[in-house]
């Protein structure tokens, strides 16, 4: 037992000790009282006493141990591995999606949850292949999946739009790649490479990997821009990416390369085309990209290969194409692909997760601020239309209350806040205390009374602008309101004052004034 739990077990004791004594001094003295009219009756009230002490001090014990007690400790059990993390944000982004009420934009985002959903049920691995135009990226693609995959030319932008072929990887002594584009067509290539002993457990899943080829960075034209952002938005859903460059890093590709990285991106910078340097000129320039990119990447993710070597003259004279300089990449590859599949997939499907429940919180604000926006429109013409019919000698803000009420209780429910009458009521009053304070009705009413002065007649004028000035400061309020529930119900440092002087400063704009006063005398015209 801890040491305070003991001082107050003893102190307690010794109340209860004297709180006994004096109790049964109190008891005797009350019972020969009693007993000297009648003795029955004594014992009576004593026994009724004595019951009334048990029950009180059985109240007190059975509280005193409730307070006591040691106090259990909750705990809640987070998940930790990396598919049960990555399921329950995208069961959470799910949830928001459902939220929203545009049929189209909430099915776009229904599609990519479901394509979330499948990547984590299936063993699939995505490699995008990623740089500037003609470093070989196609080439390196036909180099790994074993069959020519697209046309390979020196000229920029030679891959138009992006290209994924399908490889099945067989973890056994002997690796082989059987490449099925989704054109339709078979085709299957060897790796010479002797297996490390897998578990058994790991040789009876073959993953299968997704390698995608993207149009080059930096093309010139509007669809060379569209293919580039096309090719980064393609990098950010890769599990693995293969930066390809064929000569020293430029600052083009540092950039897109260090973004990616920022986002958790797992990288291999492949440089290719290293046939063409001589031994040592491939030295140096390995080890400045090694240099370079030492903040970004590990000295082994720095890989040299030649997906297309140039042709060779034979004896004869004829020219042969030499085979692909790719066995240091398959390798690594490989062992990424044994030692960090399932985090980087599961990562990875946690980051677009991350992607689609921030687009689905755009959408929910942008539908949330368009029905807000529309209840404001409506209260403040239904109050506008009222004092407009009978106008009162000066606009209250305090008359207006109810209405106001109203539409904070409408607001809420928008933002997901259920706001009680009183509640309400309380927050009405106090902006329009506010606005009362900040002298905004005697300014707004000025200003609209000009305005309309300008635009109409003076005597249709002066009938309009207690029910305009009414709508105005309705909306000002209702703006004001939006800002409170967007904050989940905080105005803010600046408090109330702040809020409402902002959104009197943000509606007093001529252009919004014109256009006000425009509608003012459209829906507020027939009531005078």
């Amino acid at each position: 037992m801890r040491r305070p739990t003991v001082l107050i077990a003893a102190i307690a004791t010794l109340f209860s000790l004297v709180l006994l004594l004096a109790t049964v001094g109190s008891l005797s003295q009350l019972y020969n009282v009693i007993a000297l009219i009648s003795p029955l009756l004594a014992r009576l009230v004593l026994g009724l006493v004595l019951l009334a002490l048990l029950g009180a001090l059985a109240v007190l014990i059975r509280y005193g141990w409730l307070f006591l007690r040691p106090k259990r400790k909750r705990t809640v059990t987070l998940p930790t591995a990396p598919d049960e993390v990555a399921a329950m944000s995208l069961q959470a982004a799910q949830q928001q999606v459902a939220q929203i009420e545009d049929e189209i934009a909430r099915q776009a985002l229904v599609a990519q949850s479901g394509e979330l959903a499948q990547r984590l049920a299936q063993e699939t691995f995505q490699i995008v292949v990623f740089g500037l135009g003609s470093t070989g990226k196609t080439a390196l693609v036909n180099a790994l999946v074993g069959e020519m995959a697209g046309e390979v030319a020196a000229t920029i932008g030679t891959t138009g739009t992006e290209r994924t072929y399908r490889i099945v990887v067989e973890t056994e002594r002997s690796r082989s790649y059987r490449a099925s584009p989704r054109a339709g067509y078979q085709a299957s290539h060897q790796a010479s490479h002797q297996a490390e002993p897998t578990p058994k457990a790991e040789r009876s899943r073959s993953p299968e990997l997704l390698i995608t080829d993207t149009p080059g960075l930096l093309e010139s034209g509007v669809l060379g821009e569209a293919r580039s952002q096309s090719a980064k938005a393609l990098a950010t859903r890769a599990d693995l990416l293969l930066f390809v460059i064929d000569n020293d890093l430029h600052r083009a590709e540092y950039e897109p390369l260090a973004m990616l990285m920022a986002m958790g991106k797992r990288s291999l910078l492949v440089f290719n085309k290293c046939d063409r340097y001589l031994p040592n000129e491939k030295e140096q320039i390995l080890a400045r990209l090694k240099e370079r990119t030492r903040a970004l990447l590990q000295p082994e993710d720095i890989v040299a290969v030649s997906a297309l070597p140039a042709l060779v003259q034979l004896p004869d004279g004829t020219q042969a194409q030499p085979e692909p300089e790719i066995a240091n990449l398959i390798e690594r590859i490989l062992t990424i692909l044994r030692q960090e599949s399932t985090v980087l997939r599961m990562g990875n499907v946690l980051l677009q997760s991350q992607k689609l429940s921030e687009a689905a919180r755009s959408l929910i604000t942008t539908q949330r601020q368009q029905q807000a926006e529309a209840i404001v429109d409506r209260y403040q013409w239904v109050g506008a239309g009222v004092l407009a019919a009978t106008p009162l000698p000066v606009v209250d803000m305090l008359a207006t209350a109810a209405v106001n009420a109203q539409m904070v209780i409408e607001l809420g429910r928008v933002y997901g806040v259920e706001v009680s009458i009183e509640e309400a009521k309380a927050l009405a009053v106090s902006l329009a205390k506010t606005m009362a304070g900040l002298s905004i009705a005697k300014g707004a009413m000025k200003m609209l009374a000009m305005g309309l002065q300008v635009n109409i007649a003076t005597a249709l004028a002066s009938k309009l602008v207690q029910g305009a000035s009414a709508a105005y400061l309705t909306r000002i309020a209702g703006k004001s309101f939006i800002t409170y529930f967007q904050a989940n119900q905080d105005w803010g440092d600046g408090g109330i004052q702040a809020v409402v002087a902002q959104q009197y400063q943000l509606n007093r704009r001529d252009e919004f004034v014109k256009q006000f006063l425009r509608s003012a005398v459209e829906k507020l015209g027939e009531t005078r």
